[in-house]
């Protein structure tokens, strides 16, 4: 099921929700792929370099200042930014890993 986009009028499914599976599985195929590739693995790598530059930075600021707050705030929503890139690219992999199961069993 590689990267490239899949005709799903191609594949005789059973249901609707079998459907859903296969299509989960597809993604999540996807996103592994994306992120062995050179962007995939330079976004990866810039995600995990803004999280550990923040902690750095956490560690230092006085947020008991107005400019220390605004800082604050800008850094942790940075922070957070990475680390929803990194949990989706992850949630899209485990889920799939799990709709490819549910798929094995449901053609069973």
């Amino acid at each position: 099921m590689g990267t490239e986009s899949f005709d799903y009028s191609t594949v005789a499914f059973i249901n609707e929700q079998e459907r859903e599976y296969f299509a989960e599985a597809h993604l999540g195929e996807q996103v592994r792929s994306f992120l062995v590739s050179p962007t995939g693995r330079y976004l990866h790598g810039r995600a995990k370099e803004v999280i550990a530059r923040s902690k750095d930075q956490l560690a230092i600021l006085d947020p008991n200042t107005d400019e220390g707050l605004a800082e604050w705030k800008v850094i942790k929503q940075d922070m957070a930014n990475a680390e929803s890139f990194m949990q989706w690219c992850g949630d899209a992999i485990v889920n799939g890993d799990n709709a490819a199961k549910q798929l094995e069993e449901y053609r069973e």
